[in-house]
């Protein structure tokens, strides 16, 4: 990008602002406003309007705590990895544990976003999941076009990935971010004409549960609230995050510098970002006669119909398959670069993202190949697939929060710099609020994967 005496103000000012957001945070920020997120948030607005905004400023202050609280773990002990710590600070089964459950979970994670990049990239060129009663051609077809798809979209990540590495992907990353938030930002804005029933929107309550018409099936509405504290309060990002700092760290760690990035990236452009996704849906979407039903990229596009002009309307679900694809590839990068970061410290070995690491490209493109494979083989509507399994990282998240707690009150790691009274009570009431909500649907999801 230009600068010096040619840039234009404009230009400076987005370079600036861009220089500003570049880092962990805004990496991390963009991998949690993934498909899963916009999954999470889109369906709860399409299925109960704007009844579910007040949880976003419910748990934007979690958010961005617990994730710069693990990410001090990282600054001030680089060379140490996060399950090595849990391992010598904690106990070895409690590495062991966290792993276990991780590895899997991340996998059918990555599974879910590739299914919504594939599906999304589809719904471009009119190519959309097939309904009942489709013929056996058209099932064939849509099969074979998803697992070719899966595979090239692999190809093209294992080269974004392995290629530079983390300074490149942390550059794109941040890049896709604006341009996430830009886009949903312009779709809300048409909404502000009800801009009554939005706010009272952030006035905590818990919507009447929503049948489907026709079948038999519910949209339970704490399913959405569980679906959107996963989104935020998500293991990856915990675990994730002291890597990914220790690795972008050149000289003397800035905390203070640390928690403004967290703030800005985590809880201005995710926040915002998160508001107006919900807005969006509950705007374009609930007024739709089959509302209750919706639950695929095609039907979810109409999302953007709103955001143009008459005549023009037909973009909007062009735009929002786009778009939606964008988010999906943010958080499946993530995912891949944690499980990464995971396996090699759990066994030992350097699990730092650079250039010479042989280990850590190999490790990638096995992450990145295995979900390709084993998504087209997965049957089950894209957007419910990580609509579940965010709220698996409710059921997951609270033992992360208790070991990011033991952590960070450890003088040996952290120094000086442990946490202090109101970071603990911040964190504590994450604990809180993720131990409710898993105690209160671990039957449900239990029941809905034993089904």
């Amino acid at each position: 990008m230009p600068s010096g005496p040619l840039a234009s103000p404009a230009v400076q000012i987005i370079s600036r602002l861009f220089s500003r957001i570049v880092g962990p945070a805004a990496v991390m920020a963009a991998g949690t406003m993934g498909a899963g997120a916009a999954a999470s948030l889109i369906l709860a607005g399409a299925w109960f309007r704007y009844e579910l905004l007040w949880v976003i400023p419910l748990i934007l202050p979690l958010f961005v705590i617990s994730v710069d609280s693990a990410s001090r773990i990282g600054l001030l002990n680089p060379e140490t990895g996060m399950f090595s710590h849990i391992r010598e600070h904690i106990h070895p089964g409690v590495a062991w544990l966290i792993f276990a459950i991780n590895i899997p979970v991340h996998l059918l994670i990555g599974m879910g976003q590739m299914s919504v990049m594939t599906s999304a990239l589809m719904s471009l060129f009119g190519f959309y999941p097939p309904e009942a009663g489709a013929n056996a051609d058209y099932l064939a077809n849509y099969h074979g076009a998803e697992i070719a798809l899966s595979l090239l979209i692999a190809v093209f990540i294992v080269w974004l990935l392995a290629s530079r590495g983390y300074q490149r992907m942390q550059k794109i990353m941040s890049a896709l971010l604006l341009v996430m938030f830009c886009g949903f930002m312009v779709v809300a804005v048409t909404s502000l004409q009800q801009i009554g029933d939005i706010l009272a929107g952030f006035v905590p309550a818990i919507p009447p549960d929503l049948p489907v018409p026709g079948k038999n099936a519910v949209r339970i509405s704490s399913n959405s609230i569980i679906a959107i504290v996963g989104s935020a309060l998500a293991p990856a990002a915990l675990l994730g995050i002291p890597y990914m700092c220790a690795d972008n760290l050149k000289g003397v760690p800035d905390l203070v510098a640390e928690l403004r990035n967290s703030v800005v990236n985590l809880g201005v452009v995710f926040g915002g970002y998160s508001i107006f996704v919900l807005v969006a849906g509950g705007f374009a979407l609930y007024p739709l006669p089959h509302h209750a039903e919706i639950d695929t990229v095609h039907e979810a596009g109409k999302v953007l119909v709103n955001a143009f002009p008459a005549g023009l309307e037909f973009l909007g679900p062009f735009f929002f398959s786009a778009g939606l694809m964008i988010a999906a590839l943010t958080t499946f990068v993530v995912v891949v670069q944690v499980i990464c970061y995971f396996w090699l410290d759990m066994f030992g070995r350097n699990w730092h993202d650079a250039e010479d690491n042989k280990s850590f490209k190999r490790l990638v493109v096995v992450w990145v190949v295995t979900p390709a494979v084993l998504a087209p083989f997965w049957d089950f509507p894209a957007l419910l697939k990580i609509l579940l399994l965010m709220g698996f990282n409710t059921i997951v998240i609270p033992l992360v929060i208790v070991v990011v707690l033991v952590l960070v009150n450890k003088p040996q790691l952290m120094g000086r710099h442990t946490a202090s009274r109101p970071r603990n009570l911040i964190l504590l009431s994450a604990l809180v609020l993720s131990a409710w909500l898993m105690l209160e649907k671990l039957p449900d999801y239990i029941d809905l994967i034993v089904g």
